[in-house]
């Protein structure tokens, strides 16, 4: 029995020849229109499902339109334009599947900006600033976080968390707060503030407490960290019988409490 032809039987869908589909159900063929995945014997049928209507965007993840946007469905992440301060890769702040290549000025000299491409990776796929390949499989095709968490205010700073090599700063761009990502140089990682040579370990992490404890809970004493021993001041009591006269308790204390005094005869014997 020969095959039949499916051309003519797919309705209003279409074979998925760019690789949208994963699996069966709901899924987003963009920001604003949502599909139906319906697998054939070999590859998928595309069914039209929804527009989403303004306001609201596919989410994937949640196999609806919602008013919660995926990362790069954000409208904040549309007007983003990374600025290449360094030479090098750079994952994008706001969409995980999107990097920018920082390459040097051809025939310019040295100090002039560096020339800025973007690049997007292949479908279903997110980019990996660890390995600088599109790498990490994406769920039902969308990113699930930003690659740079949100500015709060102009001066926040951090390492990204998909890399060690790369950290954020957040800074005032034409009034509106936006991450600038850099990249520590020779191979180095960003931890405590600072890029350094070697990698943040957990031994790092463990003394830095154990630092940030003591020097907390410890007094501010200049001279000494000994104990130190706390006497009464000289008092004045009111005469049990005569109020017009008053007893005087010297509570100064005794030489022999120092033994390492020089005032203390023990110490003169030594000599």
């Amino acid at each position: 029995m020969g095959a039949v032809p499916l051309g003519a039987s797919l309705g209003q869908g279409t074979l998925d020849v760019e690789g949208v589909c994963t699996e069966a159900g709901m899924t987003c063929l963009n920001c604003t229109h949502a599909i139906t995945c319906i697998p054939l014997p070999v590859g998928w049928l595309k069914v039209p499902l929804q527009q989403c209507p303004e306001g609201q965007s596919c989410n994937a993840h949640q196999r609806q339109c919602t008013t919660a946007a995926v990362p790069e469905c954000d409208a904040a992440g549309w007007d983003y334009h990374h600025t290449c301060e360094q030479v090098g890769i750079f994952p994008d702040a706001f969409d995980c599947r999107k990097f920018h290549l920082c390459s040097p000025p051809a025939d310019l000299p040295d100090g002039a900006p560096a020339d800025h491409r973007a690049a997007l990776c292949p479908r279903n796929y997110g980019y990996d600033p660890k390995t600088a390949q599109c790498s990490i499989p994406l769920k039902r095709g969308q990113c699930e976080q930003k690659p740079v968490p949100t500015c709060k205010k102009v001066g926040d700073f951090g390492v990204l968390p998909s890399s060690p090599h790369y950290y954020f700063v957040c800074l005032s761009k034409k009034g509106v707060i936006s991450p600038q990502v850099f990249l520590c140089p020779h191979g180095w990682y960003f931890w405590d503030s600072f890029c350094r040579p070697e990698p943040e370990t957990e031994a790092t992490v463990v003394v830095d407490t154990v630092q940030s404890t003591t020097e907390s809970s410890r007094p501010n004493v200049f001279f000494s960290t000994e104990k130190t021993t706390t006497y009464a001041a000289d008092t004045f009591l009111a005469d049990k019988f005569d109020m017009n006269n008053y007893e005087s308790i010297d509570e100064t204390p005794n030489t022999d409490d120092f033994t390492n005094s020089f005032e203390t005869e023990d110490f003169w014997q030594m000599i």
